[in-house]
């Protein structure tokens, strides 16, 4: 309580002003005796050498001439401080006071935009897609915060996306969070209102093991299936005695033996960049969606590459302003160039094809068979790799069929 009510008083000697005194003379304690008599308000009292330092407002610096004269005290005004002194020093700086209250009224305004949106909380829902809805009802960046009911924007969000549960969307600073909670999906052993599925091929195969928990098989191990055909069909019968069917969710493990294949083209003729210390640089304002160059270095002569790089301006983390400056940074390099042989191209290419495609490959994915074919043709080298892997094949779609009582959906 305290602490409060001294931050609370030195505001208010701030506001109205006052002045740090040095008191000189023999009879500095009588002096200080006459003003807490006459009731005269002082603080900061301290000693240093030979005389006396104390704080006072400017009304009892004059009501306290008369008790230093009669001590036969010396008063000296070693500063002044406060709201009163600092706008007097800077009434005749119009243009300065201008330029901050300028300043003042710009901050205030960009700080009554929103220049961010930021979705937390989602994991099955993309951020962008969020951001994109809100942005297509008008409640994105650019827009000012009064004329947007967050309420409404929480309205349209839970009902595009049947899977937020609950969604609050508040203001922090500049940025507009979205913070999102997500329905839980249902155990895989309870289908109530899961949509019927089937399983179908995603690529060509020949199948080689398959085992089926719920559905009906359409193939069996050593067929040859085509994209898109139906291994596993989301329907079973209902019974020995009852033949009719039920719409399910098909589960099933099919693997299948598929083909991936690349072809990519390389030149022998090489060139391998030698960079130089010398830079040049370009600085960019940008404005929304406008730049301005602010200051640009003579462009390097020769071959040179660029680097850009955005420096978002912003107060603080949580207010972000539509401003940003972007360095194009030149960097000059001397090419030297060499050649590859055959067989360096050769194993280069197959690398980079191996990468390319082992991106594609699933985790449990088995490498049966790997052969790369190379032709070259003057300098260019072309390679084609084809892998044979044995990979689970099955991909679940809902089932594009009618039934015929939607209300007679069981469940396992």
């Amino acid at each position: 309580m305290k602490g409060g009510e001294t931050l609370l008083l030195s505001l208010w000697h701030y506001l109205k002003g006052y002045v740090i005194v040095e008191v000189h003379g023999v009879s500095g304690e009588k002096f200080l005796n006459l003003v807490t008599y006459h009731g005269i308000d002082i603080w900061h009292v301290q000693r240093k050498g030979d005389y006396i330092q104390f704080c006072t407002s400017i009304e009892n610096f004059k009501a306290m001439k008369y008790d230093a004269h009669k001590t036969r005290s010396r008063l000296k005004i070693i500063e002044k401080c406060g709201l009163p002194f600092f706008t007097y020093r800077y009434k005749k700086r119009k243009l300065f006071l201008f330029g901050i209250g300028l300043f003042v009224m710009m901050l205030w305004l960009l700080s009554s935009f929103v220049w961010l949106v930021e979705v937390e909380g989602n994991t099955r829902i993309s951020s962008m897609d969020v951001i994109s809805t809100l942005e297509s009802n008008g409640y994105g960046t650019g827009k000012m915060k009064m004329k947007m009911n967050l309420r409404t924007a929480e309205a349209i969000l839970l009902k595009q996306y049947p899977d937020i549960i609950w969604v609050g969307v508040d203001y922090e600073g500049t940025r507009m969070v979205v913070h999102i909670a997500e329905s839980v999906l249902p155990p895989t052993m309870n289908e109530k209102q899961v949509n019927p599925r089937s399983l179908i091929a995603k690529r060509d195969a020949l199948i080689t093991y398959i085992a089926v928990e719920k559905g009906k098989p359409m193939v069996k191990a050593g067929d040859i299936v085509k994209k898109g055909d139906m291994l596993v069909a989301g329907e079973m019968p209902k019974g020995e005695e009852d033949p009719s069917l039920y719409y399910t969710m098909a589960k099933a493990i099919v693997r299948g033996k598929t083909i991936y294949s690349l072809t990519k083209t390389m030149n022998l003729e090489q060139v391998e960049k030698q960079y130089q210390e010398e830079t040049s640089k370009k600085y960019v304002l940008k404005i929304f969606d406008k730049e301005l160059t602010l200051f640009k270095q003579k462009p390097l002569e020769g071959t040179a590459d660029t680097m850009y790089t955005l420096h978002q301006l912003r107060i603080t983390k949580l207010f972000p302003l539509p401003f940003g400056i972007e360095v194009q940074t030149q960097i000059g390099y001397i090419p030297s160039y060499y050649t590859l042989t055959k067989e360096e191209a050769e194993d280069l290419l197959l690398s980079n094809m191996w990468k390319e495609i082992s991106l594609s490959l699933g985790k449990q994915a088995t490498i049966l068979k790997r052969e790369a074919y190379f032709k070259q043709v003057d300098t260019q080298i072309t390679g084609t790799l084809y892998i044979v892997v044995e990979e689970e094949i099955g991909y679940p779609v809902e089932n594009n069929i009618e039934m015929q009582d939607k209300g007679e959906t069981l469940n396992e």
